[in-house]
């Protein structure tokens, strides 16, 4: 198992605002350095890529690939498919009531449970939750997932909880192993829409023949129009950081097997 810290800092420094404010830094050194045309433009760089990717339009034009790559689900998987379960990843947790040692599932996660609950309803197939521990004594993701699946939103379906994963590499590598015990290679995949390109990746690199069921879509499909799109707001830039680590996880993806040769 990797070291967790070394990838939380990696990821942080990947993705807005850490990399641009790494960039910034650079151009201030730069400056100081005695390079002023360069150390300018390149603090004026990061400047202007922070304020365009906290726009409606910046996050819209970085997050619109990853949301439009799989269609929504319409109900019909090809004829030789056949899944066999539903493969539901966690989207992260929050703490619960201050004091207790417990946490709950955020908006990402509740979403995707909400789409994999209808699913199973109307398949009677298991549900497989997948998450681990989100940090040193707390209960693994997919526990508390299976939990909501069950009192929340009334499966009755077989549920088969795999939490020891980590990420998305785990969550595949995982379910591919607790899977494999009951014969099944063709699942359905729900996860959010941004993540789900990376998701198949994985779940197909490990022996899945997976039927996308993307949810928890963040833009509409259509580009934001007039003036107060140009607005700079948090939440745009939470999500453009959020589909530039889908980008740099694609990469890592693509790139991973010739590191592996070259290591």
């Amino acid at each position: 198992m990797p070291d967790i810290t070394l990838l939380t800092v990696a990821s942080a420094a990947l993705q807005p605002p850490g990399n641009l404010l790494i960039l910034c830094f650079l151009g201030l050194v730069l400056d100081w350095a005695g390079f002023r045309l360069t150390g300018r433009a390149l603090m004026f760089f990061s400047l202007a890529l922070l304020y365009f990717l906290s726009t409606a339009p910046g996050a819209w034009m970085v997050l619109h690939p990853l949301e439009s790559r799989y269609p929504p689900y319409t109900g019909s998987p090809a004829p030789q498919q056949h899944p066999g379960a539903i493969v539901v990843l966690g989207g992260g947790e929050i703490s619960g009531v201050p004091g207790q040692n417990k946490s709950m599932a955020n908006a990402r996660t509740l979403m995707r449970l909400q789409a994999a609950a209808a699913l199973a309803r109307q398949t009677g197939l298991p549900v497989v939750p997948s998450g681990g521990a989100p940090s040193l004594g707390m209960p693994p993701e997919a526990d508390t997932m299976a939990k909501l699946l069950r009192t929340t939103f009334g499966i009755t379906t077989p549920i088969w909880a795999e939490g020891h994963s980590y990420n998305t590499a785990a969550n595949a590598k995982d379910c591919a192993r607790l899977l494999a015990a009951h014969k099944i290679h063709n699942i359905y995949l729900v996860t959010s829409a941004l993540h789900m390109p990376r998701a198949m990746d994985w779940f197909r690199h490990y022996g899945f023949t997976p039927v996308p069921v993307p949810c928890d879509y963040r833009i509409g499909s259509r580009k934001p129009g007039g003036w107060s799109v140009w607005l700079p707001r948090a939440v745009f830039l939470e999500i453009s950081s959020e589909a530039v680590h889908e980008y740099a996880g694609i990469l890592w993806f693509r790139l991973r097997p010739l590191v592996q040769e070259t290591g």
